[in-house]
């Protein structure tokens, strides 16, 4: 799922994420990844560097670099790291359900009461469109980890979800 799906979705879910070295950043090959290929260090670490201090809109101006990839699987696995317990054999795992003339390009689940993962699909078809897309989040207070955003549970148009990064990992704030 690293190569044509979101990290994002693919670090969230049950399981083990899917890495394979030398794909942390897009990897636009038609076959499966060959670790025996030579992997660039040097700039996975220049572009690591990169982003300990970048904004969602500075990664997104580095998109032909393949930084959103590397700093989505960045966050994704710093937040399972942090929030072990949603992730663990016990998290559970529940779809939400979005509505609106776009609903049909939206995967979203939430991995206990404490993590919601939210992303396109088919997004060449979207064309950054979202409509009247909305999305039932979980109630209480939540925080965007990639934007840093502040999100109401309740329903949330898809448009002001996703406005500043293409996806949404969101992480209860305070208690359960």
């Amino acid at each position: 799922m690293t190569n044509g799906g979101s990290p994002t979705a693919c670090h969230s879910v049950p399981g083990v994420p899917d890495l394979y070295q030398g794909t942390e950043l897009w990897d636009l090959n038609l076959v499966d990844p060959d670790n025996r290929r030579p992997v660039d260090f040097d700039l996975r670490r220049r572009i690591l560097a990169d982003l300990k201090n970048a904004t969602p809109e500075q990664v997104m101006e580095r998109m032909d670099e393949g930084m959103p990839k590397l700093w989505l699987i960045r966050q994704a696995l710093a937040l399972r790291r942090r929030q072990r317990e949603p992730f663990g054999p016990q998290g559970d795992y529940q779809p939400l359900i979005a509505k609106g003339e776009r609903a049909a390009h939206v995967v979203a689940f939430a991995r206990g009461s404490r993590v919601v993962t939210v992303v396109p699909r088919l997004v060449l078809k979207l064309n950054g469109e979202w409509g009247n897309t909305t999305l039932k989040v979980p109630d209480g207070a939540w925080r965007n980890e990639l934007t840093g955003d502040d999100v109401d549970g309740d329903v949330t148009r898809m448009a002001d979800l996703l406005a500043r990064f293409p996806v949404a990992l969101l992480i209860r704030k305070g208690g359960v």
